[in-house]
């Protein structure tokens, strides 16, 4: 069976509620609407990571688009009818990926339509989906492909971290590095090119570094490479492999161009944000299943009893948290401190562990984009943030790097 998409449907699921089934009688609308703005493919782009691997096809403006709803197959083909579809100079009309998931990608373009064809290395699932144009990224078509196994094999290490980390006698810290894949977060001025999942993901895998020199901690990254990880997927994953806490890494960005300096350290709120600025950067969500797959809203009162003292506990630590390392990290004085701060960052909402979200320096402002540039700065920030955990630890009467612990 085929199914149609009507382009601004924020929608993940190729099979969560279809606009339209069969030939997508929504198509000629749309490109009627857009007459006066021809249809540009302008990038194509592979990002593997451990699970799966994200196809993305960036367009000028929105389209509506038909691929089949399957669940598994050898190929897949992705047709965008009844509108002239041009092809950008940079962008392959073939493009080889053979990283063991999808082996290539071919964009073949016309005056009718376009066509675009997935070869997959083996019998592979996948979904489609399309994702709005928002802030500076263009409207997309994304293909998510599966790698058969990878699955078992990430449960299989993270069930091997919590074991170890009994055995070894280890507090483990999730190291979280925002945005990846084609998520790239905020990003430098024209003057200094840099983007923010690069700055994170530098920082984290310092940060996993400087941690791990220290007898007694150990520091996991939820994402090691290029690719995209779902927020809440990301403290899944810590709470898999019990970590101790959680640090997630950002940069800043202010909406007036050049504008905002410094660091500061953010804590879930659950009543609303510090301010409406920061209320800007995160929507405070309800509290998702975390009592042994319990809701919070559930009608046992012992549960919610227990959920809400587990909550001010963590809250109350990763208050603690986020003052220590903050105090550590403005300690440079190339960086105004900006408090601590709350907000209802959804990454930030596990009760099992204490959680922060790190905004190391303000990205769009020239002068801090080229220090978040820098490894140096990189490494430095990541040391300064290790002392801070190290601190935290100390503050809250926490032993570590004794087998005794």
């Amino acid at each position: 069976m085929f199914v149609s998409f009507v382009a601004a449907a924020p929608s993940w699921a190729a099979s969560a509620s279809p606009m339209v089934s069969g030939a997508a009688p929504a198509a000629p609308a749309v490109a009627a609407g857009a007459a006066s703005s021809a249809l540009s493919l302008i990038g194509l782009r592979p990002f593997t990571g451990p699970e799966n691997t994200r196809i993305v096809l960036a367009f000028s403006r929105s389209t509506a688009f038909v691929a089949p709803d399957s669940d598994r197959a050898m190929t897949l083909t992705i047709t965008v009818p009844g509108e002239a579809v041009a092809r950008a100079a940079e962008v392959p009309a073939m493009l080889r990926v053979r990283d063991g998931v999808v082996d290539s990608v071919e964009a073949a373009t016309a005056v009718e339509g376009g066509r675009f064809r997935i070869w997959f290395h083996d019998s592979t699932a996948f979904r489609v989906a399309g994702l709005p144009a928002e802030g500076d990224q263009p409207f997309r078509i994304v293909v998510d492909a599966r790698r058969a196994g990878a699955t078992q094999a990430t449960e299989r290490r993270l069930a091997d971290i919590a074991r170890n980390k009994g055995r070894d006698r280890v507090r483990v810290v999730a190291v979280d590095a925002g945005h990846g894949g084609d998520d790239t977060g905020a990003h430098g001025p024209r003057s200094v090119r840099v983007l923010e999942k690069n700055v994170t993901l530098a920082v984290a895998r310092a940060l996993v570094d400087e941690l791990n020199r220290t007898p007694g901690l150990r520091g996991e990254l939820t994402r090691s490479g290029d690719y995209f990880v779902p927020l809440r997927e990301r403290y899944h994953l810590a709470e898999k492999m019990k970590a101790d806490l959680f640090v997630s890494i950002h940069a800043n960005s202010s909406r007036r161009r050049g504008s905002g300096s410094g660091t500061e350290v953010y804590f879930l709120s659950q009543r609303g944000a510090s301010d409406q600025a920061d209320a800007d950067f995160a929507n405070i969500e309800n509290a998702a299943d975390l009592v042994g797959g319990v809701p919070p809203q559930s009608e046992d009162g012992l549960v919610n009893i227990l959920y809400d003292v587990k909550r001010s506990s963590a809250l109350e630590q990763s208050q603690l948290l986020a003052e220590t390392v903050l105090d550590h990290v403005a300690s440079d004085r190339r960086l105004e401190s900006r408090g601590v701060k709350q907000a209802g960052f959804v990454v930030l909402k596990s009760v099992e562990f204490p959680s922060i979200l790190v905004e190391t320096a303000f990205i769009n402002n020239a002068v801090e984009a080229r220090l978040l540039k820098n490894p140096e700065f990189q490494r430095q920030m990541a040391k300064q943030i290790a002392e801070g955990v190290r601190g935290y630890f100390a503050r809250a009467g926490v032993a570590i790097g004794a087998r005794g612990d």
